[in-house]
């Protein structure tokens, strides 16, 4: 059987001779998804990174002609970006969505629009595949935002907690910024408002909308946000790559295992080409890999076992222990040269929680955590503070003819 990093490769592979067309025609929700790349729910756990991605597109194609799928594999590091330095933004979300549950925990509206039982048709086809499959189309997704938020009524807050719950590529950061930008509280003055016209073109007539079933103005459920916080630098760092002999933890933020690959100097990336060959093996030569088993709470069954098999795939193919709790790991590290474990910080999320959590009860049995960061998250995470356009502005020059 192919690892999931081999499958992840692989459909990159067959997606490259797509990306010319996939400007005109990536809007379009058709059987099949051939116009979209289906590489996020390997991307989100980095089993292939973003940098990979870019690098392997622009190999073949001119930016020019590969810019608008670029783009989209950026604005996941946008909106990482984006949350990074304004952690308050997660913080209020997960306040709220507690909240809310317990107001609506009877609200038959509610518990209906969750169960896919409603009088929308189309929305209700929009709920049973991604409870059944786990994966909606990015324009899906803006339509389901947008008739929760403005036809439904429901706070948005809820709507974004089910479509993480049973995604296989829920993102804190994209899932959650996303619906604040459909429900205009990302963009001042900006919401995304569904169109019947809009989802019938672009399903090909799959669902086509009566007039008088969408809403065609905004109610808000909750209120505006005025403003956002202030940006908060990015937390910092080390910046040394960990000596030969370390130990590595890799979680579900991260699960690449391509540390040879991320310190080679961009100098030497851009001479030799980024290999995507070998990398693991030479990686787990250098270091001693450990990948976190942590227990799933936050997902549906087939989200877990999905993560789950991304882990064992990672495990074996750098020949590492999986490990559940502190107890399993501190035996691992103590054995090693120095009792330190070396990790990516994750970003802002679940993932964050976790992994500072088990780093304060490893630091209190005496192993100490070094935090790093990619080469790439230290590069655009910092330039993620306004809008999505002046943050492309600067990347373009990275990655430009």
């Amino acid at each position: 059987m192919m690892s999931s990093r081999d499958e992840a490769l692989r459909r990159l592979e067959e997606f490259l001779p797509l990306v010319p067309r996939y400007g005109r025609e990536r809007n379009y929700v058709r059987v099949g998804y051939r116009e979209v790349s289906r590489l996020s729910h390997w991307i989100r756990y980095r089993v292939i990174t973003e940098e990979e991605c870019v690098r392997a597109v622009l190999a073949r194609y001119p930016l020019s002609v590969a810019e608008k799928f670029i783009q989209e594999i950026l604005w996941r590091s946008y909106w990482k970006g984006w949350l990074e330095v304004r952690p308050s933004v997660w913080s209020k979300y997960r306040d709220e969505v507690a909240l809310l549950r317990e107001q609506y925990q009877k609200d038959s509206l509610y518990l209906g629009a969750c169960e896919g039982q409603t009088k929308l048709s189309f929305f209700n086809d929009w709920i049973a595949e991604l409870r059944n499959t786990g994966y909606l189309h990015n324009h899906t997704r803006m339509w389901f935002a947008s008739v929760w938020i403005f036809t439904l009524k429901l706070p948005w807050q809820l709507g974004a907690s089910l479509m993480y719950h049973h995604l296989l590529d829920g993102d804190p950061a994209s899932n959650t910024l996303s619906w604040r930008w459909v429900a205009g509280r990302h963009t001042a003055g900006k919401i995304y408002l569904a169109r019947p016209g809009n989802i019938a073109t672009f399903s090909e007539g799959r669902w086509v909308p009566a007039e008088d079933e969408l809403a065609v103005d905004e109610v808000l459920v909750g209120g505006k946000e005025a403003n956002h916080p202030p940006c908060m630098p990015l937390r910092e760092v080390s910046a040394t790559p960990p000596p030969p002999g370390s130990v590595i933890l890799l979680h579900d933020d991260d699960l690449s295992a391509d540390l040879a690959e991320e310190w080679r100097t961009e100098e030497q990336k851009r001479g030799e080409g980024s290999s995507t060959q070998g990398t693991a093996e030479e990686s787990s030569r250098r270091f001693q890999y450990v990948v976190l088993d942590r227990e799933l709470c936050a997902f549906s069954e087939q989200v877990r076992a999905h993560i789950t098999r991304l882990r064992s795939d990672t495990a074996t193919r750098v020949d590492a222990p999986l490990v559940r709790t502190v107890e399993e790991l501190v035996p691992f590290v103590k054995q090693s040269p120095t009792p330190t474990v070396h990790t990516f910080i994750p970003p802002i999320g679940e993932g964050r929680i976790a992994l500072e959590h088990l780093a304060e009860q490893l630091e209190l049995r005496g192993v100490s955590v070094v935090w790093h960061r990619r080469v790439w998250d230290a590069r655009y995470m910092p330039l993620a503070g306004g809008g999505f356009f002046g943050f492309w502005g600067r990347v373009r020059q990275d990655w430009g003819e």
